[in-house]
């Protein structure tokens, strides 16, 4: 089969978050089965070639023309990929199916399939209303929705990354039940092996080898909650006075929840170290007690893999995607989205580290197996030939 995925990020030309990583994964993943896989996606640095092929996956670095307007800049991006796509197929051939991730990319998925009546696939990360924490707002976020329904509609499938966000998704765009299967992301956990002393990790953060670490990744949005993470931290200090809380990520709440910290009394007890991929993310992982998820919404987490991955427990947000991925006391704790919940969470963590260590060993068990990529290429595929 001859595989085109539109995505406007990846690992091997502009990371940005989960999606790269899903699409980049997903890609190696569908080649090892013995298919030609090939991801058009934005150019990336100055030297990056416009076409190079990586662990037998062909990548595609299209330019296109920026605009003051984002919507109209994605805009530019989606035709660039549609003649980038039709240039390869009149070259190659054409493609069995098309397959877009998100709305930044489903355009590009709606005119190829209107140009060349190719099988169109959208997945589903995110919602814009999620995104905007649970909010319908006007202007761009508007638009957006509508390139979102827009992208369920014309799709012939539509994959979603949680029964939770399907769910989102029906009500939201109206989409039916049938033409929408949950399937999670996956994590190669393979990543996350080797030894590393977490004290000398801790250090490099001015932390003590053996003060209890809550690690925060991801943006700083109000639809991750790193206010309410924030906002706990007074509780638990009053019975883990040496707790210490990482948060790696920016985004627009940045500054505000760094003032909060300093506010409240409590800055000496928080890092906030910006964006952090590669290795260091890795070794904040494998030092850390416990990850938090405090997100008023979450399609999926996969933060909560790479916790996993790392043999680390969870104390994630019951709202949406981690409801069905984590359970209760086995492989984390759930929570709700208020700072006393988050709080609970953590202080009933560090109360036993015996069952906390029990609890990121079963999680490195479920990434094993479950959410081995291998399997969710199987899962892909099926959808594929339906």
């Amino acid at each position: 089969m001859r595989i085109a995925l539109l995505s406007w990020e990846s690992c091997h030309s502009i990371y940005v978050g989960g999606v790269a990583i899903h699409v980049t994964e997903l890609a190696c993943a569908l080649e090892r089965k013995g298919h030609e896989v090939h991801v058009f996606t934005r150019m990336g640095r100055p030297d990056h070639a416009l076409y190079e092929r990586i662990h037998g996956v062909h990548y595609h670095r299209v330019p296109f023309s920026g605009h003051p307007d984002f919507i109209e800049e994605i805009n530019n991006m989606c035709r660039s990929f549609v003649n980038a796509v039709f240039q390869t197929e009149d070259y190659i051939g054409p493609f069995d199916v098309v397959h877009a991730h998100d709305w930044l990319t489903a355009n590009a998925m709606i005119w190829i399939k209107q140009g060349r009546g190719r099988r169109a696939v959208l997945t589903i990360h995110s919602t814009e209303y999620g995104r905007c924490g649970n909010n319908f707002y006007g202007g761009g976020s508007a638009r957006i929705r509508h390139i979102e329904w827009n992208g369920t509609y014309s799709a012939d499938h539509v994959i979603t990354v949680s029964k939770s966000l399907k769910n989102e998704v029906m009500w939201i765009y109206n989409t039916p039940y049938d033409k929408i299967t949950p399937i999670y992301n996956g994590i190669n956990c393979r990543n996350y092996d080797g030894w590393i002393d977490p004290g000398s990790v801790k250090r490099m953060y001015g932390i003590g080898p053996l003060d209890p670490m809550v690690l925060f990744v991801g943006r700083m949005v109000f639809q991750k909650g790193p206010d309410l993470l924030v906002e706990s931290i007074p509780h638990v200090l009053k019975f883990y006075p040496n707790a210490k809380f990482v948060f790696v990520g920016d985004g627009g709440m940045r500054g505000s929840v760094e003032d909060r910290a300093r506010r409240m009394g409590i800055s000496h007890a928080t890092r906030f170290i910006g964006q952090h991929n590669g290795w260091r993310l890795t070794d904040l992982y494998k030092a850390c007690d416990c990850v938090c998820v405090p997100s008023r919404n979450e399609p999926f987490g996969i933060v909560i893999l790479e916790a996993w991955s790392a043999g680390k427990p969870v104390v994630a947000s019951s709202n949406g995607g981690p409801s069905e991925i984590v359970w209760h006391g086995v492989n984390g704790y759930k929570i709700y989205d208020n700072p006393d919940s988050v709080a609970w969470g953590v202080g009933t963590l560090f109360s036993d580290f015996d069952h906390a260590r029990w609890m990121g060993r079963n999680g490195r068990i479920a990434v094993e197996t479950v959410f081995s990529w291998d399997v969710i290429a199987d899962e892909v595929l099926s959808l594929y030939y339906s």
